[in-house]
């Protein structure tokens, strides 16, 4: 199980080469699939090389997003889009709540920007933020939305707005969003097409293992990284404890990459680091994630869109027996 979407889209070439080097891209029923970023536009031959996802496990598949936000007892496109399905589940009185909400805003502007509230009120309209992103944001993050920078929600949400949702919506309704996989002139909130491995995220990491393993590099697990050993301004090895045995051992190398949380990795250095960057490290808020998964017979409300009821059918179709159940696309 796979926590989140986890898209597979880069605005980097170099991340988008490395990628399809360790999951080649599927076939493509038009021979290739346009991958444009960065003011170019390539064609990546698929036919010939491309692998079929039905007959072979290690390939990159090409997918539509799709994601849902559960409210009203019903399922909403994410992002929001001002589509006539959101408009009918919202219904008339909300919509135009929502609408005049949005038109104050954007004459009357929250000055100065200075919240992540402010941020989203300013370019969603007061009532848009109460329904939508209030709640998800504050359930995700654990704080406040007085309590975020506004910087933080550019950085985030960056171009999205209901000016963007709306030209973008025009867009696809005129077929002008183009059927590219990199999307390079597309806001990363609406990104629509993306890579994604045949059997999630992790089978990129495992490929990447296997590979290492199969060029003579060792990969060692169980391990707890107890000091860093610094020589001046680079870092020169690593003492790791074996949590198997307790024994430590010390790892020399050129290159050295951490995944471990901040203020671990500050403490760890055989040099105390100044002053303010520790009171900085040990400020730092970390935030527990537990998912729990139900298993169910039936739900009492499903995505009634077309897509979605296609797929309930086919299932229905190959499993007579089977009670369709709800299904919401993470990767908010």
């Amino acid at each position: 199980m796979d926590l989140g979407g986890h898209r597979f889209f880069s605005k980097s070439d170099r991340v988008m080469e490395w990628w399809l080097q360790m999951l080649p891209m599927q076939a493509s029923a038009n021979g290739v699939e346009a991958i444009q970023y960065q003011g170019k536009q390539r064609a990546v031959a698929s036919p010939a090389s491309g692998p079929d996802p039905a007959a072979t496990d290690r390939v990159m598949l090409v997918r539509r997003r799709k994601s849902r936000i559960y409210y009203l007892r019903r399922f909403f496109e994410y992002p929001i889009t001002l589509s006539k399905d959101t408009l009918l589940k919202l219904g008339l009185w909300r919509t135009f709540r929502i609408g005049v909400s949005y038109v104050k805003s954007a004459l009357f502007p929250l000055k100065p920007e200075e919240t992540l509230e402010q941020f989203f009120i300013n370019r969603f309209g007061r009532e848009l933020y109460r329904t939508f992103f209030q709640s998800y944001t504050e359930k995700v993050w654990g704080v406040p939305c007085t309590r975020i920078s506004a910087e933080w929600g550019a950085q985030r949400i960056k171009g999205l707005s209901i000016v963007a949702t709306v030209r973008h919506a025009l867009k696809k309704l005129l077929g002008r969003t183009g059927g590219d996989v990199g999307q390079k002139g597309t806001e990363t909130s609406l990104i629509e097409q993306f890579l994604y491995p045949k059997f999630g995220p992790g089978q990129m990491w495992e490929e990447t293992a296997r590979r290492i393993k199969e060029m003579g590099g060792e990969i060692r697990t169980g391990y707890r990284a107890a000091r860093i050993v610094t020589d001046g301004w680079r870092v020169k090895s690593l003492d790791a404890t074996n949590s198997a045995t307790g024994q430590t051992e010390n790892f020399e190398g050129d290159y050295f990459f951490s995944t471990a949380p901040v203020q671990e990795l500050i403490r760890a250095f055989d040099v105390a680091p100044p002053h303010n960057v520790l009171e900085v490290s040990d400020g730092l808020v970390y935030r527990d994630f537990v998912t729990v998964g139900l298993l169910i017979r039936s739900l009492k409300f499903y995505d009634q869109t077309p897509q979605r009821q296609k797929a309930d059918q086919r299932q229905l179709d190959l499993h007579p027996g089977t009670r369709r159940v709800a299904g919401a696309a993470s990767g908010v």
